[in-house]
C-alpha cells in the first residue's frame, strides 16, 4: 500500500512541538478520504538546553488487516541559543508484516552524521545522498522540534535541512495568519488557530522516486497545511490539524487528545 509510505513520513516529518513546553503527550488520528487509517502518539520533553521527542504509530483495523504496519521514531539532542536544535541521535523502527527495518543516525559536535541500518542499505540507497549534502542536517523528528523552537518568537517561519537516512530535503515553513476551525467530532479543537504552510522540497536522493503514487517523488515539492492552537490551558500552541492534499486523496491528521506529563 503506497499510501503507508506517506503516513510514516507524515508522522515523522510533521511532529511539531513548542519550545520549552515541558513534557507533553499528543494523540492523533489519521484519515484518508474520510477513512480512518492510523492512530499516532507523540511525546516531547523539551528544556532550555536539551530535548527528547518521539512518535509511535499503528495502523487501524483496515491497515492492520492489509499490512500489519507500525512505526516508531525518536530523537534527542541539544537546544542552542534557546531556539536552535542540534540532534545527537535518531532511532526509528518500521514493521510491515515480516519486513522489519531499523535506522539509527548519530551526530558528532561538528554536525556530521553516521547512518546504520538493519538490514543494511543497498549500495545504491546508502550513496543516494552525496557526503557534502549531509553535514549540519536534522533528522525528521528534530526538524519539527526545530520548527517551533525557532518560530516561538515569530510564528511559523524558517527553512530546515533534513536528511532522513536516504533522502535530503528542505522543510520550508510559512505562516498564513489566523484561521477558524469548525467544530468536528474528529478534532478536539474548534475556533481560532494559526494556519501554516509546510513545504517539503527535494534536494538529493530522489532520483529513484518516480512512481506517481509515491509521497516522495523526484523533482516534486510536497505541501502540507497545519493549524496550531493551545489545547491545554496555559499551554503553548501545538498542531491540532494537518492536511495534505495528494493527487488521489486528502490525508488529514487530527489532534484527539493532549496531556501534560
Amino acid at each position: 500500500m503506497s499510501s503507508l509510505r506517506f503516513l510514516a513520513a507524515a508522522i515523522a516529518i510533521l511532529i511539531v512541538f513548542p519550545a520549552q513546553a515541558g513534557a507533553m503527550k499528543l494523540d492523533y488520528d489519521i484519515y484518508a478520504g474520510g477513512l480512518f487509517l492510523v492512530s499516532g502518539e507523540m511525546k516531547l520533553d523539551l528544556g532550555s538546553d536539551r530535548y527528547t521527542a518521539g512518535v509511535e504509530a499503528k495502523g487501524g483495523r483496515l491497515v492492520d488487516l492489509l499490512s500489519r504496519w507500525s512505526y516508531k521514531a525518536s530523537a534527542d539532542g541539544r537546544v542552542e541559543n534557546g531556539v536552535q536544535v542540534a540532534p545527537e541521535e535518531f532511532r526509528s523502527f518500521r514493521s510491515q508484516r515480516k519486513r522489519k527495518r531499523a535506522l539509527n543516525m548519530d551526530y558528532d559536535k561538528d554536525g556530521n552524521v553516521a547512518v546504520m541500518a538493519d538490514p543494511p542499505q543497498s549500495e545504491l540507497s546508502a550513496n543516494a545522498v552525496a557526503p557534502e549534502f549531509r553535514p549540519n542536517t536534522l533528522d525528521p523528528v528534530s526538524a519539527m522540534v526545530g520548527v517551533i523552537a525557532a518560530g516561538s518568537a515569530s510564528g511559523c517561519t524558517g527553512t530546515f535541512p533534513v536528511f532522513d537516512g536516504r533522502r535530503r530535503y528542505d522543510v520550508i515553513v510559512t505562516s498564513n495568519g489566523i484561521d477558524t476551525l469548525e467544530k468536528s467530532s474528529r478534532n478536539m479543537h474548534a475556533g481560532a488557530a494559526e494556519k501554516c504552510t509546510i513545504l517539503l522540497r527535494p534536494v538529493a536522493g530522489f532520483e529513484r522516486d518516480r512512481d506517481e503514487e509515491d509521497f516522495f517523488r523526484y523533482g516534486m515539492d510536497r505541501t502540507a497545511t497545519a493549524w496550531f492552537a493551545k489545547p491545554l490551558a496555559g499551554g503553548p500552541p501545538v498542531p491540532v490539524r494537518i492536511q495534505v492534499d495528494l493527487e488521489w486523496v486528502s490525508v488529514v491528521m487530527n489532534l484527539v487528545s493532549a496531556t501534560a506529563t
